[in-house]
């Protein structure tokens, strides 16, 4: 997709739709659509007169322009509450915006942001968000069907009018058109089937897309990780007839010595359970478990385009967990790289004990600041729905910066406690640590053993087992499916810290 800044009266915007979002409660036709509305004769006048359209929240009415301008449709959308809309909300219903504009075989899109809508945000951030939105609706969750029961397209130009003028606002645009494509990338690779996504298909999509980024890539064997000594990533890959892989991406943008940002991603390509089995009902869905791995990748494509002056290294342990002879059991014991002993409660905890080597490997490789991302923990996604990462961490500085990190990203994201208290929860009687504990609290134990691995280093944990997928049909507006929930973080992350 094409993006830019246009400087032209909404009426003469030559596009296929042409998007005018309105403020829930809004009885008249912003300014700067006045001139298209007397075009279109009175046609948005009379909708909002007669509250055939309200402005709630993702609400979409298209208006045919039946030849009265350049454009073949005006597609007003609602923003819902002018107190409730934040870049978030914009970037969503823009996203459903595009997907309808597609399924109608739109590929030409124009957005105008009104004042009383620009008004909300800095121009930067606005650009990027309307980018973004439009970006993302070009993802499609049925790429493998061989038939749609409509044709659907791709937006191939997208317009935004408002902004002109605002330097910010035209290098926020390419900004935004990186980050959605790398978004867009790794929801297709979190939607592939398992079958089609092992963990060496896992490594040759990632040899494939960092050709010609100028970013280093090192694969590490099992004869490599038993050399290393990674007893607890495969321990985990033992039940499967699949390879583990551990994937190494470095991006040299900072000093020599430099700080280091380290990215670890759990990559468990199906998640079954392995011994400790998951209920039948859903399984289907852990093909979607290396939805952390992908973001760390997604993160590294975009930083190494994006060129912040700073040092990155992505690591992604990637395995199946699967049960057979050779997996492990529950009350085993296995010793990790950093040669902490780790006692076996439940299997199915196995993303923290493939992300423990990953990240001792971050520590050795001389990782100043740690930030690990896992669809870890069903606890979180009971504990804050589909919409929110979670986070846990051991420093407030990091923490900051990550939160600012999801607010420039459009993700929700909140922070749970790593208290001392809760330490003794991971306590083993037979070994350092164990890897599940009592069913309360869950996704704070998982953090707090992974805590346990980074060496004292600023660490920050993200949790995105609820928002890494979205299925729930209570919550209308956020798009279903994968998500590529984290990508955008970790890359305005990278640039955050290149400000220091």
């Amino acid at each position: 997709m094409q993006a830019r800044l246009l400087n032209t009266a909404p009426e003469k915007a030559e596009t296929d739709a042409l998007i005018l979002p309105i403020f829930e409660g809004q009885s008249t036709v912003p300014a700067e659509a006045a001139a298209l509305d007397k075009k279109l004769k009175g046609a948005i006048t009379q909708l909002l007169a007669d509250q055939e359209f309200r402005g709630r929240f993702m609400e979409l009415v298209p208006v045919h322009n039946l030849g009265n301008t350049p454009s073949k449709w005006t597609v007003l959308v609602g923003l819902g509450k002018p107190t409730e809309l934040d870049l978030v909300r914009l970037r969503n219903a823009l996203q459903a915006a595009g997907r309808v504009l597609r399924k109608r075989g739109h590929r030409r899109v124009t957005v105008l942001l009104p004042k009383a809508v620009a008004a909300t945000a800095g121009a930067a951030d606005l650009a990027r968000a309307a980018t973004e939105g439009i970006g993302l609706s070009n993802f499609d969750t049925g790429s493998l069907k061989t038939r749609h029961e409509q044709a659907v397209t791709q937006i191939d130009t997208l317009s935004i009018i408002g902004l002109d003028g605002e330097k910010s606002a035209a290098a926020a645009v390419k900004d935004g058109l990186v980050l959605a494509e790398a978004t867009n990338r790794i929801r297709g690779w979190v939607n592939a089937p398992a079958n089609a996504f092992t963990p060496t298909v896992f490594v040759e999509k990632v040899r494939e897309a960092v050709k010609g980024t100028g970013l280093d890539l090192k694969v590490l064997e099992v004869a490599d990780m038993r050399r290393l000594k990674m007893g607890a990533l495969l321990a985990v890959a033992r039940g499967s007839d699949e390879p583990a892989k551990m994937i190494v991406l470095r991006y040299g943008g900072g000093r020599k010595g430099g700080p280091t940002l380290a990215l670890v991603g759990k990559g468990i390509t199906f998640d079954s359970g392995g011994i400790s089995i998951k209920p039948a009902q859903n399984m289907e869905m852990m093909k979607s478990d290396m939805g952390g791995g992908a973001a760390v990748v997604g993160a590294i494509l975009a930083i190494a385009q994006l060129k912040p002056k700073v040092n990155v290294i992505g690591i992604v342990p990637t395995t199946e967990n699967m049960p057979s002879g050779k997996a492990i059991k529950p009350g085993d014991v296995v010793t990790g790289s950093g040669g902490k002993t780790i006692e076996i409660i439940n299997t199915d905890a196995e993303g923290r004990l493939i992300l423990s080597d990953g990240i001792t490997y971050a520590v050795n490789e001389g990782a100043t600041h740690i930030v690990d991302i896992a669809t870890l923990t069903g606890s979180i996604a009971r504990t804050l729905g589909p919409l929110a990462i979670g986070a846990f961490g051991n420093d407030p500085p990091l923490m900051g910066l990550v939160r600012r990190s999801a607010d420039l990203a459009g993700e929700r994201l909140w922070e749970l406690p790593t208290w001392a208290d809760y330490d003794g929860l991971i306590d083993s009687e037979i070994a350092d640590i164990k890897n599940a504990t009592v069913p309360w609290a869950g996704a704070t134990t998982a953090a707090l053993f992974l805590r346990e691995f980074v060496d004292g280093r600023p660490w920050v944990h993200l949790d995105i087992a609820g928002s890494a997928w979205q299925d729930a049909s209570e919550l209308k507006t956020v798009p279903k499916g994968p998500t590529g929930s984290g990508v955008r973080v970790m890359a305005h992350l990278a640039q955050l810290l290149a400000d220091r």
